[in-house]
């Protein structure tokens, strides 16, 4: 009888958590005319943004939009690359662009996207994000596995090694450079900080996730996403974290978590699988789930603006929320 009272409480506590009120967000999707996974989405300004993706082992996808994100063509990549999908992006104040895939496959950019070059990465490695530390470098994470993350100078001119400098036992998945000295990586059960452009790293008092995606408002103030569902929130520069939600607590419904980004208020949004979109009006303390306008991943978010931000995801897919 008291094992049955405790599964009756599981359940009734997890059918209240799932019926909870959703808010209705005013969603637009855009046809790409594309079904390839769609990674990341990124805004130069107001007009230019840039989206990548592609098939693993088989096609490069980069587009590029000049409307602020209504139509977008794909950018012709070197002829002479791998063609391999791309996974992430970053571009400086100056338009330098460079992007980062599977088997250390690298596109870089002076001019605002209009061309690329192509540039091998020496260990065919995954790279999953890169962080410009000034206009001649960046910094590379990446890894595969939960248990293999590296980390990797790079030269935007292509010059150097470009060969791993530090490996760790965890998989790395973002990282953000919040000043011109502070840095952070997430990844598989942790987030390290650095004081001193990456040269050395510090372990903060983020756990129990995997965290895929980091978002800093400053140094000292950020939120983090984990793949199996949980929002921390840090005001310290991550000597503690709140847990605004457990995703390892089995009485909540099960959320996998890819990518976060906020406006320059207070609003921030998370995506994840299965079209799962969270919002929070407050800088990140209390959430509360959209009307699910997709059933595809979620993979990338981005706000163009106060009140605009755009999604991507599998299958080609683009959404458009005004908020």
């Amino acid at each position: 009888m008291h094992k049955y009272l405790v599964y009756l409480f599981i359940f009734t506590t997890c059918a209240i958590s799932c019926t909870r009120k959703k808010i209705v967000v005013d969603s637009n999707e855009i046809n790409l005319d594309l079904n390839e996974r769609l990674n990341k989405i990124v805004f130069f300004n107001q007009n230019i943004g840039f989206i990548v993706g592609g098939a693993q082992f088989s096609k490069p996808s980069l587009l590029k939009t000049i409307d602020g994100g209504y139509h977008w063509n794909e950018v012709e990549l070197p002829v002479n690359s791998e063609k391999k999908e791309i996974y992430n992006l970053s571009i400086d104040k100056s338009g330098h662009m460079i992007t980062v895939g599977y088997g250390g496959t690298i596109f870089v950019s002076s001019d605002t996207g209009n061309t690329f070059q192509y540039i091998q990465h020496s260990s065919w490695k995954e790279l999953k994000d890169i962080a410009f530390i000034n206009e001649q470098s960046a910094i590379i994470v990446g890894g595969i596995g939960f248990d293999k993350g590296h980390i990797s100078d790079f030269l935007f001119d292509g010059s150097g090694s470009n060969q791993i400098r530090e490996e760790k036992n965890f998989e790395l998945s973002d990282i953000d450079l919040v000043d011109s000295n502070t840095i952070y990586l997430s990844g598989y059960g942790a987030i390290l900080k650095s004081h001193d452009q990456g040269n050395h790293w510090e372990f903060t008092n983020a756990k129990n996730d995997f965290f895929k995606a980091m978002s800093w408002k400053n140094t000292l103030e950020g939120i983090a996403v984990g793949y199996e569902g949980s929002i921390h929130k840090t005001s310290d520069g991550g000597k503690t974290w709140s847990v605004i939600r457990n995703g390892n607590d089995i009485t909540l419904k099960k959320f996998h978590f890819l990518d976060i980004d906020r406006n320059q208020n207070k609003t921030v949004v998370a995506v994840g699988e299965n079209g799962v979109v969270f919002i929070s009006n407050d800088d990140g303390e209390n959430w509360i789930e959209t009307n699910q306008f997709s059933l595809k991943d979620l993979r990338g978010i981005y706000f163009r603006d106060e009140t605009t931000c755009f999604i991507v995801g599998d299958q080609g897919s683009l959404f458009e929320l005004k908020l």
